[in-house]
């Protein structure tokens, strides 16, 4: 073990929350597992969860004691094969304006376009089409924002904003 054990809640196959142990395990040949994308997710997001708890004195103590340098991990991902026409038409038809805020892009790109970013109303990973009727143009805040919140109300309000 490279590390203490970790205590966390997570659901398990029938959605029922239980207490589970993560042991953070080194191989005996010094060679690391590849993790795939989604199970290093996991790792971070267990990590920050209890990092999220300590008071600041603790958070200064151990932000004191980091070496500078940070490790790495081999980690296999999935990538989409997006069409560009798809992305490119969902940010000119936006036509500078975020579809979620409805505010003006933030700042313009390198060729003085707006910028905006391109999303997927239902992500490619839950099985959404890479189709211009399942796509908007953000600003970089709302990309994040419905990332980090998933938020219903804000899916919602888009994909009614699609059907018109």
């Amino acid at each position: 073990m490279i590390g203490e054990p970790i205590v966390d809640e997570q659901k398990d196959k029938d959605e029922i929350k239980r207490k589970v142990y993560v042991f953070p395990l080194k191989p005996i040949d010094g060679e690391q597992a590849v993790l795939n994308a989604s199970e290093f997710i996991e790792i971070q997001k267990v990590r920050e969860k209890k990092i999220k708890k300590l008071s600041i004195e603790e958070l200064k103590e151990k932000a004191l004691k980091s070496r500078g340098r940070v490790g790495e991990r081999k980690v296999q991902s999935v990538q989409f094969e997006r069409n560009p026409a798809v992305a490119q038409f969902t940010k000119q038809r936006a036509a500078g304006k975020c579809d979620l805020c409805d505010l003006p892009a933030p700042f313009n790109d390198k060729d003085g376009k707006p910028y905006l970013e391109s999303h997927h109303i239902i992500w490619l990973a839950r099985g959404g089409e890479d189709t211009i009727d399942n796509t908007v143009a953000l600003c970089p805040n709302c990309h994040r924002r419905l990332h980090i919140l998933d938020s219903e109300e804000d899916i919602n309000k888009l994909k009614k904003r699609r059907q018109r």
